[in-house]
C-alpha cells in the first residue's frame, strides 16, 4: 500500500497535478479507505518521504520529485504550495500570471510559432495597451532559448517603432545597418539591429506607427532572410532572426495587407477585464508583493481599497493596475508605522477615487484589513471550469452515498451551474472567438426554441459562448480531467437521462448541433452541464408526471406533427417516434417501450398513433399504475387539441371526450376503471362506416371475456347530426 501511494503521488507531481494528491482523491482513485490513506500519509511525512501542504484540503508532495527538480526545501510541512516553491526560480512562461488559465492558448500559440520548423515564423501580438505584450514577447524569447530552439547566444532586441514613425530612413539605417559614409554622420560601419539579433528575436513594438514605406522595407528580409546595408547595394547579408510584432490597433486597418500576409500568426492578448476576478487577485498579490520586497516592509490594505482595486474599470489594463498599486504605496509611504504600510481609501490614485465617488455609494473606509499574503488564499490553481465539474461530481456523490433527495440534488447542481454561468456573464469576454460562438449559438437556439419553446436571453447566449470558449481554451486539461472521472461522469449522465428525459433530450440536441458546428467532442459532463442549465424544476416536475407521444409511419411524419403542435402551443408537449412505412405493430411497440424505459415513471400517458391495433399496442406497453389514453388516425389538429388540454391540466377522460366531440370520432370504447388495474381510454377516429365496422370487429375479437364494451357505430351523416 505504501509503495502504491508513493507511486501515485510521484506521478501526480510529475504531471503538475498537485491538487490530485488529497486524501479524498487518493482514496477514490486507489480504492483504499480514507482512514488507511491518512495513517500512511502521516507516517510518510514523519519519515521525510512526503511534504504536506496545509492549504485546505491538505495535499502531499513527493520528496523524490522535489529532489529530481532541485527544488530546495527545509520543512516537512508548508502552509501553501507557493511557500514551498517560492525559493525556486521561475523560468520563462512560469512567470506569467494566467499562463494556465486565460493566457493558456496565448502561451501555446507563442511556443508553436517561435519553434515552427525550420526557423520559426513571424507572429503579431494584438491587444489593448497595458496587456503585457512586451512581457509575453520577452518570455517567448526566454522559452525558446531555454528549450534550445534558438542559440544560447541569441539576443532579444526590442525596437519601439513609434520612434521612427516619421523617419523611415533612420529605421532602415538602425535595422539593417550602414557603411561608413552612407549618409552625413555615418563615420563608421554599423552592423544594425538585425545583425545584433542574429539567432535571436527581434521585437518590433507599436508596429502600427510605421508608415507604409517603412513596412515595405521589411518584406525582402522576411521573405528570404537577406538584406543590404545602407550605402552598400552590392553585398548581401544574412541573419537568422525570429520576428515578433506588437500592436494595439486593428491590424487590418493600420498594416499593409502585404505585411499581414507575411505574418501567419496573429495572437490576441485579452484585456484585464476579460481575464476574470481570480487572475486580477493574483496580479494584485504579485504587484504588491514586488513592492513589499522593494520597500522591505509588510503591506496591508483596507477592505474598501481591495474592492476598489478589484472592481474598478482600468482602460490601461495591467499597466494601469501596476501604476495604481505603486501610487497607493507612494501615497502611504510616509504614513508607514515601523515595518508596516497601511493603505486607506485616500491613498488611491485620483482616477480610481473618482470612480468610487461616481458610484454614489458610501465611501467611508472600514476597519477590516487584508494583508498581501492573505491574497494567496483568495485564488487557487484550479481552473473555474474544472472546479465546476468537481462541484457537480461532489454533489452527485452526496446524492448517491448520503441519501440526498433528487429534488435537493438538482437544486444544488443547478445552483453550481448558474453561479458559474453568472460568473461568465460578469466577465463578459469580448473577442472574435466569442463573437463566432455567439452567432452559432443564436442560430442553434433559434432551432431549439421553435421545437421545444426554450427561450434564452442575450446574456445567457453570451454565457454559453464564453463556456464554449473556455472548453476550447482548456480542452487538454478538461480532457485529462474527464478521462480520470469518465466512469463517474457517465453515471451522473445516466441518472439524469433516466430521471429527466426531456431535459436530457433538449441538451443532447443542443450538444449535437454544437458538435457539428464546432467540431468539438461533447463529453458526458458537458451534456450534464447543459441538462442542469435547461432544467426547470417547475416545468420538469409536471412533465415527468405526463408523457405525450406521437407515433406515426413515415420518414418524419410524427416529428412534423409534433414540431408543428409544439410550436403552435408555445411549449414542449409532444415527443415523436418516426417509424418506417412497412413495419408491423410489434416493432412499433418495441420502439415505444424503449422510449418509456428512458422517460421513467409517468402517471399519465397520451399516445397518438396513425394506424395499428389499439388493443395490441395497449397490451404490449411496459407501464404500470398509469392512466393511458390512446387515439388513432392522428393529425395536427388532433395533436393541438390534446396538447392544449395537457397544457391547461384538463382531466384525461374529459380531454378525450372533448376531442371525440370536436372531431366527430366514428366510435369509441372505454374500459371501466374497476375492471382493470389502471384506467384506459382508447379512441379511433373513423369517418366512414366501413372503417368503424372493421375496427369494431377487430376489437370484439381481441377483448377478454367479461368486459362490456359500449360501442357506437356511426356513419358520416349521423356524425353531422351529432
Amino acid at each position: 500500500m505504501i509503495e502504491k501511494i508513493l507511486a501515485y503521488i510521484l506521478e501526480c507531481c510529475n504531471n503538475n497535478e498537485f491538487a490530485q494528491t488529497t486524501v479524498a482523491n487518493m482514496s477514490e482513485n486507489l480504492k483504499i479507505g480514507r482512514s488507511q490513506v491518512s495513517v500512511v500519509l502521516n507516517k510518510l511525512v514523519k519519515e521525510n518521504k512526503l511534504v504536506r501542504i496545509e492549504s485546505k484540503p491538505f495535499c502531499f508532495i513527493s520528496v523524490e520529485y522535489l529532489k529530481e527538480k532541485s527544488i530546495p526545501f527545509k520543512n516537512s510541512v508548508y502552509a501553501s504550495l507557493d511557500d514551498l516553491l517560492s525559493n525556486q526560480e521561475k523560468k520563462d512562461f512560469e512567470k506569467l500570471v494566467g499562463m494556465n488559465h486565460s493566457l493558456a492558448q496565448t502561451v501555446k500559440q507563442c511556443k508553436a510559432t517561435i519553434s515552427y520548423p525550420p526557423n520559426g515564423l513571424p507572429m503579431l501580438l494584438y491587444g489593448p495597451t497595458g496587456t503585457g505584450k512586451s512581457l509575453i514577447a520577452k518570455l517567448t524569447y526566454e522559452w525558446a532559448k531555454n528549450q534550445g530552439v534558438i542559440s544560447k547566444d541569441g539576443q532579444f532586441v526590442q525596437v519601439n517603432c513609434s520612434e521612427y514613425a516619421n523617419n523611415p530612413e533612420l529605421l532602415t539605417a538602425n535595422l539593417f545597418g550602414h557603411v561608413k559614409g552612407a549618409f552625413t554622420g555615418a563615420e563608421k560601419d554599423n552592423e544594425g539591429l538585425i545583425a545584433l539579433a542574429d539567432n535571436g528575436v527581434l521585437f518590433l513594438d507599436e508596429v502600427h506607427e510605421l508608415k507604409a514605406e517603412c513596412q515595405e522595407k521589411l518584406f525582402l528580409f522576411m521573405d528570404q532572410g537577406i538584406y543590404h546595408r545602407v550605402g552598400d547595394n552590392e553585398k548581401w547579408y544574412k541573419s537568422n532572426v525570429r520576428i515578433v510584432f506588437a500592436t494595439t490597433e486593428d491590424p487590418g486597418k493600420v498594416l499593409l495587407k502585404t505585411l499581414i500576409r507575411r505574418i501567419p500568426m496573429t495572437i490576441m492578448i485579452p484585456s484585464l477585464e476579460e481575464r476574470g476576478t481570480q487572475e486580477r487577485i493574483e496580479l494584485l498579490y504579485y504587484l504588491f508583493h514586488q513592492e513589499e520586497k522593494r520597500l522591505n516592509c509588510q503591506i496591508k490594505m483596507s477592505n474598501k481599497v481591495y474592492n476598489v482595486l478589484l472592481q474598478s474599470k482600468m482602460p490601461g489594463n495591467i499597466g494601469q493596475l501596476k501604476s495604481s498599486v505603486q501610487s497607493c504605496c507612494i501615497n502611504s509611504l510616509f504614513d508607514k508605522i515601523d515595518d508596516e504600510l497601511v493603505i486607506h481609501l485616500n491613498h488611491l490614485p485620483q482616477e480610481l477615487l473618482q470612480q468610487v465617488y461616481k458610484s454614489k455609494k458610501a465611501v467611508l473606509d472600514d476597519d477590516e484589513y487584508i494583508f498581501i499574503d492573505d491574497l494567496q488564499g483568495y485564488y487557487n490553481g484550479t481552473k473555474e471550469i474544472i472546479q465546476l465539474n468537481e462541484n457537480l461530481l461532489e454533489s452527485y456523490r452526496k446524492y448517491r452515498d448520503e441519501h440526498m433527495t433528487l429534488s435537493s440534488f438538482m437544486k444544488a447542481e443547478k445552483k453550481y451551474v448558474q453561479k458559474y454561468f453568472d460568473s461568465l456573464i460578469f466577465r463578459k469576454k469580448e473577442s472574435n472567438q466569442i463573437d463566432y460562438y455567439n452567432r452559432g449559438i443564436q442560430h442553434i437556439f433559434d432551432l431549439i426554441e421553435s421545437r421545444y419553446g426554450l427561450k434564452i436571453t442575450n446574456n445567457e447566449t453570451l454565457a454559453i459562448a464564453s463556456y464554449l470558449d473556455e472548453i476550447h481554451h482548456e480542452y487538454h486539461d478538461l480532457r485529462s480531467w474527464f478521462l480520470k472521472h469518465e466512469e463517474e461522469c457517465d453515471d451522473l449522465y445516466q441518472l439524469l437521462q433516466e430521471e429527466f428525459f426531456r431535459a436530457t433530450k433538449v441538451s443532447l440536441e443542443i450538444c449535437a448541433y454544437l458538435k457539428s458546428y464546432l467540431e468539438m467532442d461533447m463529453y458526458s459532463i458537458i451534456v450534464c452541464v447543459f441538462i442542469f442549465y435547461v432544467y426547470n424544476d417547475k416545468k420538469d416536475s409536471r412533465l415527468t408526471q405526463k408523457a405525450a407521444v406521437i407515433l406515426a409511419h413515415g420518414f418524419s411524419t410524427a416529428s412534423s406533427i409534433a414540431d408543428a403542435a409544439n410550436r403552435f402551443l408555445g411549449q414542449y408537449i409532444f415527443d415523436a417516434l418516426d417509424m418506417p412505412l412497412y413495419v408491423d405493430t410489434n416493432a412499433m411497440i418495441e420502439k415505444l417501450n424503449l422510449y418509456l424505459d428512458r422517460i421513467g415513471k409517468v402517471k399519465e400517458l397520451y399516445l397518438l398513433v396513425d394506424m395499428g391495433s389499439l388493443e395490441d399496442i395497449y397490451k404490449g406497453l411496459h407501464i404500470e399504475n398509469a392512466n393511458i389514453g390512446i387515439i388513432n388516425n392522428v393529425s395536427t389538429p388532433i395533436a393541438l387539441e390534446i396538447g392544449n388540454g395537457i397544457r391547461n391540466h384538463v382531466e384525461m377522460e374529459d380531454l378525450f371526450k372533448n376531442t371525440i366531440d370536436a372531431f366527430h370520432v366514428g366510435f369509441t370504447y372505454h374500459l371501466e376503471k374497476n375492471k382493470l388495474k389502471q384506467p384506459v381510454i382508447l379512441c379511433s377516429c373513423a369517418s366512414g362506416l366501413g372503417t368503424a365496422q372493421k375496427l369494431k370487429l377487430m376489437l370484439e375479437q381481441s377483448f377478454p371475456k367479461g368486459i362490456d364494451l359500449d360501442v357506437k357505430t356511426l356513419n358520416y351523416s349521423e356524425l353531422i347530426e351529432l
